[in-house]
């Protein structure tokens, strides 16, 4: 007899394991389809991070499993237990959300992306009007001037204009995503390099932990959306409750902040007078020097280009030509001179990068000038002698072709001066970024 009941209790196990082996594969089934539309809906830069999406996607199986646990209330799971859980804990678009709201939203934008999102835009339209001017100084040769500018302004507008949609657009997709400056890696920093707004490493640092937070904030917000469900009505009472305390605290509060705000901002505005006046007696640029290098550059350029005083006869045609390729070479320094008004004397690096740039440029007014000395005949000496001096002879023992070529001499070392004089305010910029 104990012999069969041993036997029958054998039975009831084998029959017991069997049908908790197909519901764990029932229940397994049920779990993974969730956590799978889940991770689907999930947002690209949570994606990318394979240490943290294996972390969050556990995190909400286990939240699964126990809020199933509870609503069988100790019972062996079931179908009906593991649908009712995931009813509670709300759908994969929902749970996706909550990581999608990583930044403070600003116009269409989010807060932390806006100035990612200007360095961006203010770099690619560097590099188009650089690119721009350098296809123009090519073009020069070859086509008439006025088709030459007008074709540089126009490529210039374009491409500004089609960069601009474009960079909005994908930065608007990143923001409704939720990425941050941090998941791009070292671009943002290298941008911020060269056109510093408010980007600092100490800003980077803070998005690293703020990304982290915001993810914890994730899973016990989907905690907390579960114990919401339960106890509604106490947690209602609660918040007015304590919107009703906060009010009472602001309105005691109130006439003390006003007044210490007053007395921060009168110190705050002394003290940003006293840093300007400083800051302005170490510039090694002003910005005066700019807005004349821009307004004479742009200015005299053009009007060499165009040449409103040529009068027939009175000036060859290949001294006509010579002016034009000077006013050329003029009016592209009076546009470098604008980028560096644009992008202020405070933003050391990018004027070091411009100063370099237009020192080398400065060079090619040295040729310009060489060509002239090699062709004394082109200048017109009978307007500044009063008819008493036709030509100059391109003789070297004419005391008329020694004045020209030493005037020509100097002009030339007056540029190379300038340039000596852009890479000592470049070594004067390095000690003001490490001073400051």
């Amino acid at each position: 007899m104990s012999y069969h009941f041993i036997r029958l209790l054998s039975n009831k196990n084998i029959f017991k394991q069997k049908n908790e082996c197909i519901m764990s594969e029932t229940e397994n089934l049920i779990v993974k389809n969730y956590i799978n539309s889940i991770k689907v809906k999930l947002p690209e830069w949570l994606k990318w991070k394979e240490d943290e999406l294996k972390g969050v996607l556990e995190d909400l199986e286990a939240q699964l499993y126990g809020e199933a646990r509870n609503i069988s209330q100790g019972e062996e799971l079931s179908d009906a237990d593991l649908h009712e859980a995931i009813r509670r804990m709300g759908s994969p678009e929902n749970i996706a959300k909550l990581y999608k709201q990583r930044g403070t939203p600003k116009f269409y934008l989010t807060q932390e992306l806006f100035d990612f999102y200007l360095r961006t835009i203010f770099f690619f339209f560097v590099v188009i009007i650089f690119i721009n001017i350098m296809v123009a100084v090519f073009q020069f040769f070859f086509n008439p001037w006025w088709e030459v500018l007008g074709g540089i302004f126009s490529g210039i507008w374009i491409g500004c204009l089609v960069a601009a949609i474009v960079i909005t657009i994908v930065f608007v997709y990143f923001s409704m995503e939720g990425f941050l400056p941090e998941d791009f890696g070292i671009i943002p920093k290298r941008l911020a390099m060269i056109f510093p707004f408010t980007f600092t490493e100490e800003y980077m640092a803070d998005t690293r932990a703020y990304t982290k937070q915001h993810i914890e904030e994730a899973k016990i917000l989907g905690k907390e959306k579960i114990a919401a469900a339960k106890a509604r009505v106490e947690v209602r009472m609660a918040e007015s409750k304590a919107l009703r305390v906060e009010r009472r605290a602001e309105a005691k509060l109130l006439r003390k902040q006003k007044l210490e705000e007053a007395k921060a901002l009168r110190k705050q505005k002394l003290e940003e007078a006293k840093e300007k006046r400083l800051f302005k007696k170490t510039q090694p640029v002003t910005i005066g020097e700019l807005i004349f290098g821009t307004s004479a550059g742009l200015i005299f350029g053009l009007l060499l280009i165009i040449q409103p005083f040529s009068v027939t006869g009175l000036m060859l045609p290949a001294f006509l030509d010579w002016l034009k390729l000077l006013g050329f070479l003029i009016f592209v320094s009076g546009l470098f001179e604008l980028i560096r008004l644009v992008i202020g004397v405070s933003n050391y690096t990018g004027q070091q990068v411009f100063l370099i740039i237009g020192a080398i440029y400065n060079i090619s007014y040295i040729p310009v000038f060489l060509l002239l000395l090699n062709q004394p005949g082109i200048f017109p000496i009978s307007l500044f002698s009063g008819g008493n001096i036709p030509i100059i002879p391109f003789d070297p023992s004419n005391i008329t072709y020694i004045v020209y070529f030493w005037v020509i001499i100097i002009i030339i070392i007056g540029f190379i001066g300038g340039i000596i004089g852009n890479f000592v305010k470049v070594g004067k910029y390095s000690k003001l970024k490490k001073a400051y």
